[in-house]
């Protein structure tokens, strides 16, 4: 069974940054634990909301478990998603396996084979809107053993290269994950064969343009609030073909849209090849239908802290403060 279930969460609620619009200059209101200004730590009720979220994720009704976990580079996803994946691993060192593998991998159960070594990748990191005249501070870059998919550009994206940019690492991510539960799988009966998940934590607007690209519809006004991305908040992803619904046929002048197939200036390619055909219904690895939209039913502060585009975000000295929500709401 290939990979049928992506749960998608945001960071908790963090410290803010301010930027100095005349010179291009990230300024952080507190001290940062990387030193990056765009790059703080979670408040006290941001830690509050990644143990909720952990407790979630750990609680018998949550299935199926996270099989792997990817996670941006940038110190906030990391920090929320500790708590869950500690946990997780401290039950799957601990779980004593007895008989066939069928006999511990049941609802709600971990797979004997899943791996908790978050896999940093930039390829879902933070958004920048385009700039004139000088380069974000760039995405934080820990040494690991999982090798990126891609860097974006520092000169920021425009919000279709954002969304080019999240298809092209998720098409990546799938299909790597779909080749190793293929190897995990090879020797197994098919009664062995169980449900797999993946686990993300990124930022609202790539967490936006995630649910669109695995969808493959994007509203004509960018700025529809299509998918919930709350603080800590969960969506659910299921791959069509596996209790999803059929695939929308996609009509011609929907395929026409490859020519908008395009990454920002400045991206970096490291393992992904090219801008999969995701628009038009198609979506990325197949397809994926939203089962579950900013689930915040866990969390004690309910749904915080909504976002949704608002015009493109651009810098440019001739033009004054950029457009659409300022960074200090991402």
């Amino acid at each position: 069974m290939p990979l049928d279930t992506i749960y998608l969460t945001r960071h908790g609620h963090r410290l803010n940054w301010t930027i100095d619009l005349r010179t291009g200059t990230y300024i952080s209101q507190f001290p940062t634990p990387t030193g990056n200004p765009v790059d703080p730590a979670l408040t006290a009720h941001g830690v509050r909301q990644s143990w909720e979220l952990g407790r979630h994720i750990n609680s018998p009704q949550f299935h199926p478990k996270p099989f792997r976990v990817y996670s941006s580079p940038f110190y906030r996803c990391l920090q929320t998603i500790q708590p869950s994946v500690a946990e997780l691993k401290a039950r799957h060192s601990n779980a004593t396996v007895i008989g066939p593998v069928s006999a511990i991998t049941g609802y709600g159960q971990i797979e004997p084979s899943a791996d908790f070594d978050v896999r940093i990748e930039n390829g879902i990191g933070e958004w920048f809107g385009p700039t004139t005249f000088f380069e974000h501070p760039a995405h934080p870059t820990p040494e690991t053993k999982y090798k990126p998919l891609l860097y974006p550009s520092r000169r920021g994206e425009t919000i279709l290269e954002l969304h080019n940019r999240v298809a092209t690492t998720l098409e990546g991510i799938i299909a790597d994950v779909d080749a190793e539960i293929a190897e995990v799988e090879a020797s197994m009966p098919p009664e062995q064969r169980t449900s797999k998940s993946l686990l993300i934590c990124a930022h609202a607007a790539p967490l936006i343009a995630m649910g669109r690209v695995l969808t493959g519809r994007i509203p004509e006004d960018t700025s529809e609030e299509d998918f919930c991305v709350f603080t800590a908040g969960l969506n659910t992803f299921q791959r069509r073909g596996f209790g999803g619904r059929r695939r929308d046929v996609i009509k011609a002048k929907d395929r026409g849209q490859i020519a908008e197939r395009r990454l920002a200036e400045g991206t970096v390619l490291v393992r992904a090849k090219e801008v999969p055909d995701w628009m038009g219904g198609r979506g990325v690895g197949g397809g994926w239908d939203c089962v579950v939209n900013g689930d915040c039913s866990f969390l004690s502060g309910g749904a915080e802290r909504g976002w949704h585009f608002n015009g493109e975000e651009g810098f440019d000295a001739s033009m004054g403060p950029p457009n659409g929500l300022c960074c200090t709401s991402w």
